[in-house]
């Protein structure tokens, strides 16, 4: 019974330890997460920062915002997802040039947070989880498109 048991023990150890195992059920539970922190929040606000002051630093938040945008309605919230459509999912990303945070609350209660570096590329914005350890990358105009909605 022992033997059976450290059989057990050792073989789940070694499959939780698997690299492939982990490169499989990382992106899983990081868009999960994600996902997760998006349909439990009631109100988003945007931070953008002025990028001449900040672009030398990967935690603006410790800079005062030049604008600030909330959305107003439940139906914003859940248009901020449209703007993932063909979202292309990478894993860390050492110091993105940020210029703005994305602030995902409800009620009161912050649930989580992400930098946006507007810099990077020309046609496209990361969006990079607070640790850095992972990202998406998504297309310039959804991301205008989707401030100008929710300014007006």
């Amino acid at each position: 019974m022992k033997k059976l048991f450290l059989l057990i023990l050792f073989s789940t150890l070694i499959i939780s330890c698997n690299e492939k195992t982990q490169n499989y059920i990382d992106p899983i539970w990081d868009n999960f997460s994600f996902n997760s922190t998006v349909s439990n929040s009631n109100q988003i606000i945007i931070k953008s920062y002025d990028s001449t002051v900040t672009y030398k630093t990967v935690e603006v938040e410790f800079y005062p915002p030049t604008t600030e945008y909330k959305t107003s309605t439940k139906q914003k919230v859940k248009n901020f997802e449209a703007i993932f459509e063909n979202a292309e999912k990478t894993g860390y990303c050492c110091c993105p040039k940020s210029s703005f945070t994305i602030h995902f609350l409800n009620q009161k209660e912050e649930l989580d947070f992400f930098y946006v570096d507007t810099l990077e590329f020309k046609n496209k914005i990361r969006i990079c989880e607070k640790s850095y350890q992972y990202s998406y990358i998504i297309d310039k105009q959804k991301w205008k498109e989707y401030l100008k909605e929710i300014f007006d």
